[in-house]
């Protein structure tokens, strides 16, 4: 085990599991362990997670299956259809580890978590994280990363550097900060999106450097809010940024396109109210509740342009609420009100919003909620955690499900699902 001590510096860790997506796949197949994988968002559409030695071949994140299929059959890329399931399960193997580890672990997404590494013994941060590298790829068979540094934003730029250089870990100490950071484009940064960085670029910000040392605090407030002031000061040593406040959803959306056109509006009201089922089990999992929904139905992009339509509508419910059944009937009247018989839809999509946390919540003086509704919901989502998303579902997402997503490849769910182990034979001597 492990040997911590206590030590003044305040330091953080975040262990970044590589190719997550393509690395789980390659879990139980380590024939592929050395070649091109690829796994692709729902309904087969778009290319989510590409293995380093895919993306030698030229193959990129989020780019159109259809347009590389060529290259993909040219160089033999395996190719796999999303397995949430799968991913879900080896991210808590991976989870529980560092818990074994170490008390103060924050899981941050689905392939990061984040370590407090302040009772780490200074000059000892990267042998520590060289150790727990090493063991979770060998009890999950997940390649990982950790990146240090005195802040968390700090850590995720130690991260990526990691990555960029081929390296399992790295501790971005001070001496070596201004170089690094001279280095890393400012849209880089954790928490500065794209339309953030064009912002900051428009004012000649362009490293996270020049982020870092630029003066005018006021205008760094004025274009990226409270927020950037503070991520700012995270590049400066000094810690106040928490994953939650980043990771926390003000729109929460679920949306899909179908594996085939639908034309019957119960179908419609089945895949919506299945949609609305996993938007608000994330509104739960971040401890919200909201008041607002939104619904839309589409026709197919590259159906007949004269034939194309969208449409969409929204509800505010009485009071706020993170239960299921309240915003799955206020999605059916939505689809009920949109729905034009005889049309091709090819998509529909949920948007709930309006969030606000469930603490400190208003009770409205007309209207009080189901005292069965809370562990009625919480129920559901220990069920559904434990045996697989979906198990326990609203009657009006239906059983059949025709309509679902195309999933022609996705691989089996070894350890999840009895009917999908493998079978050993002994042969006869």
């Amino acid at each position: 085990m492990l040997s911590i001590k206590p030590s003044s510096l305040c330091r953080w860790a975040i262990l970044d599991c590589n190719a997550f997506y393509s690395s789980c796949e390659r879990v139980f197949r380590p024939h592929l362990r050395t070649k091109p994988v690829v796994v692709l968002s729902n309904n087969d559409g778009c290319m989510i997670s590409v293995s380093p030695e895919a993306k030698l071949l030229g193959l990129k994140l989020g780019a159109p299956v259809h347009e590389v299929r060529e290259l993909i059959r040219k160089h033999r890329v395996h190719v796999f259809s999303s397995n949430y399931q799968l991913y879900g399960d080896l991210s808590r193997r991976v989870m529980r580890i560092l818990d074994e580890l170490h008390p103060d672990v924050l899981q941050y997404s689905i392939d990061e978590a984040f370590i407090d590494f302040s009772h780490v013994p200074p000059g000892e941060e990267e042998s520590w994280a060289h150790e727990v590298c090493l063991r979770v790829t060998r009890e999950t068979g997940i390649p990982v990363t950790i990146g240090i540094g005195r802040t968390k934003t700090i850590a995720k730029i130690a991260s990526k550097r990691a990555k960029k250089i081929k390296q399992k870990t790295m501790y971005l100490a001070d001496a070596d900060m201004e170089a690094v950071l001279r280095d890393t484009p400012v849209g880089d940064v954790w928490g500065i999106g794209t339309a953030s960085a064009l912002k900051l670029q428009a004012h000649k910000i362009l490293t996270a450097w020049e982020f870092r040392e630029h003066p005018n605090t006021a205008l760094i407030r004025s274009l990226l809010t409270v927020t950037g002031e503070r991520l700012r000061d995270e590049l400066r040593g000094i810690s106040c940024v928490e994953p939650a406040e980043m990771s926390e959803k003000k729109m929460i959306s679920s949306t899909r396109s179908f594996g085939r056109r639908v034309y019957d509006r119960i179908e419609l009201e089945e895949a919506v109210s299945t949609y609305v089922g996993f938007a608000c089990e994330k509104l739960r999992a971040q401890n919200s509740v909201a008041r607002g929904i939104s619904v839309y139905l589409r026709t197919g992009v590259f159906d007949d342009k004269t034939t194309y339509h969208r449409n969409d509508g929204q509800i505010f419910l009485i009071s706020a609420t993170s239960d299921t059944g309240q915003f799955t009937r206020a999605a059916i009247d939505i689809v009920r009100s949109l729905y034009r018989k005889d049309t091709a839809y090819k998509k529909a999509g949920v948007f709930i919003f309006d969030i606000s946390p469930r603490s400190g919540q208003q009770v409205d003086l007309f209207h009080v909620e189901d005292e069965r509704s809370a562990p009625l919901m919480s129920a559901m989502d220990v069920i559904n955690k434990k045996w697989g998303r979906g198990t326990v579902r609203m009657a009006s997402c239906g059983t059949k499900q025709d309509w679902r997503m195309l999933c022609e490849k996705r691989s089996d769910k070894t350890q999840l699902q009895w009917s999908d182990l493998v079978e050993v034979k002994r042969e006869k001597f």
